[in-house]
C-alpha cells in the first residue's frame, strides 16, 4: 500500500508539473501578445510624432525593432505552448494536444500545519519512509528464512493400506507412522551464499531506512520553507507588477508630452514584461512547490476548490 500511494503522488507530481507548464506557458503567451500589442501602439505614436517633427527618425527605428522582437518573442511562446499541450496529452493518455483548464490567479494559501507537525506526519506516514520500513522488514524476514535452512527438517508422514473380498471383508488392514530427521550439513556453500546475500540485503535495507529517517528532517524543511518562499516571492512579484504598469503609464504620457526619451519608455515597457511574465512564473513555482511537499507527505493539504 506504501508503494503505491508513493507511486500516485509521484505521477501527481509529475502531471501536475506539465499541466502547470502548460497554464504558465498561455499566459506567458498572453504577455507577449501584450508586449506585441504595446509596441504597435508606441510604434504608431512614435511615427506620429516624428511626422509632426517633435521626434527624430531614431525613434521611430527604436520601437520598430522592439516590435520585431515582440513578435519574435510571441512565436517562440506560441511553440512552446503548443509543445507543452502535447506533453500533457502524452502524459494523460490522450492521442494528440490537451489544454488544461484555467486556475484563478488569489494568492496561495499559508500551509495548514506547521513545519514539526510536517516533519511528524512525513516520517509516521510519508510514503517513502513507510516503503524504507515495509523493505526492511521484508529483508528481515528474508534473512531469517534463510536461517532456517541451518536447522534440522522433521517430517511425519501416514500410510493406510487395506483389502479385502466380496466374503471376507477386511482380510488385511495395516497403517504405518513414518517420523523422518534430517540435517543437511553441506551443499556445496549454496545455503552459505544465499545467507550472505540475504544478510546484505537486509543490512542494505537498513540502511536506507536510517538514512531516510536522518534526512525527513532536512527533506520535509527544504519543502515546507520552499514553498512559504515561493509564497512570498509570489506576493513580491504580483507589488512589483504594479509598479511596473504604473511606470510605463507615467512614461507613456511623458513620452507623448515629449518629457521623456524613447530610451525611457522602452526601459519601462521592458520592465512591465519582464514583470508580468515573473508573475507568472512565481504563481506556478508556488503550486509546484505545494505539490512536492504534499509527495513527501502522502497527503493533500488542501481541498480540490481551494486549490482552484
Amino acid at each position: 500500500h506504501a508503494g503505491e500511494l508513493a507511486a500516485r503522488f509521484t505521477a501527481a507530481q509529475a502531471t501536475e508539473s506539465t499541466y502547470y507548464a502548460v497554464l504558465a506557458d498561455a499566459e506567458l503567451l498572453r504577455v507577449a501578445r501584450e508586449r506585441v500589442q504595446r509596441a504597435e501602439q508606441q510604434l504608431a505614436v512614435a511615427r506620429a510624432r516624428v511626422v509632426s517633427g517633435a521626434a527624430v527618425q531614431t525613434d521611430s527605428l527604436q520601437l520598430r525593432l522592439e516590435l520585431t522582437r515582440a513578435r519574435v518573442g510571441r512565436l517562440v511562446q506560441e511553440t512552446a505552448l503548443r509543445v507543452a499541450r502535447l506533453e500533457l496529452g502524452r502524459r494523460v493518455g490522450a492521442p494528440g494536444a490537451v489544454d488544461a483548464a484555467p486556475l484563478d490567479t488569489a494568492p496561495a494559501p499559508e500551509p495548514p500545519l506547521t513545519l514539526p507537525d510536517a516533519v511528524t506526519q512525513a516520517a509516521s506516514a510519508g510514503p517513502q519512509y513507510r516503503v524504507a520500513r515495509a523493505n526492511e522488514r521484508a529483508a528481515g524476514a528474508a534473512f531469517r528464512a534463510k536461517l532456517g535452512q541451518y536447522l534440522p527438517h522433521a517430517s511425519l508422514t501416514f500410510n493406510a493400506l487395506a483389502y479385502d473380498t466380496v466374503f471376507f471383508h477386511s482380510i488385511y488392514k495395516r497403517g504405518t507412522f513414518t517420523l523422518g530427521v534430517s540435517f543437511p550439513l553441506w551443499d556445496n556453500g549454496q545455503r552459505e551464499i544465499a545467507l550472505s546475500q540475504a544478510r546484505v540485503n537486509r543490512d542494505n535495507a537498513r540502511a536506507v531506512r536510517e538514512d531516510l529517517e536522518r534526512a525527513v528532517l532536512h527533506d520535509v524543511t527544504a519543502a515546507y520553507e520552499g514553498y512559504t518562499s515561493a509564497r512570498a516571492t509570489a506576493e513580491q512579484d504580483a507589488e512589483a507588477l504594479g509598479v511596473a504598469r504604473e511606470n510605463f503609464r507615467v512614461q507613456q504620457s511623458r513620452y507623448r508630452a515629449g518629457a521623456s526619451t524613447i530610451l525611457d519608455l522602452l526601459k519601462a515597457q521592458s520592465d512591465l514584461d519582464d514583470a508580468d511574465a515573473t508573475l507568472v512564473q512565481a504563481r506556478y513555482a508556488t503550486r509546484l512547490a505545494l505539490a512536492g511537499l504534499e509527495t513527501i507527505l502522502g497527503r493533500r493539504l488542501f481541498p480540490e476548490q481551494e486549490q482552484r
